[in-house]
């Protein structure tokens, strides 16, 4: 049979020890910030959604307007050559 670890002595000892009072509105205030986690994670969700619906709007104006071109000349070049 092996000694007894120490590391699980401890432990023992903390656990038949007395053990401290639990605040009576611990459950209220832990489901109050599960509350407020969530509807962060909902909000950061929406902007998340709303910066790529944003992005892919701005690609699809890029692809169809081409700003990257050259605007048409307006004037004809001289004709060279009669």
């Amino acid at each position: 049979m092996s000694l007894p670890d120490r590391k699980e002595t401890e432990v023992r000892r903390m656990l038949a020890g007395p053990h401290p009072l639990v605040p009576p509105d611990l459950a209220g205030r832990a489901a109050a910030r599960g509350r407020r986690r969530k509807a962060h994670r909902r909000v950061l969700r929406r902007i998340g959604w709303l910066l790529a619906l944003l992005a892919l709007t701005a690609l699809a104006w890029a692809v169809i307007a081409q700003p990257w071109t050259p605007p048409p000349v307006r004037t004809t070049p001289p004709v060279e050559g009669w």
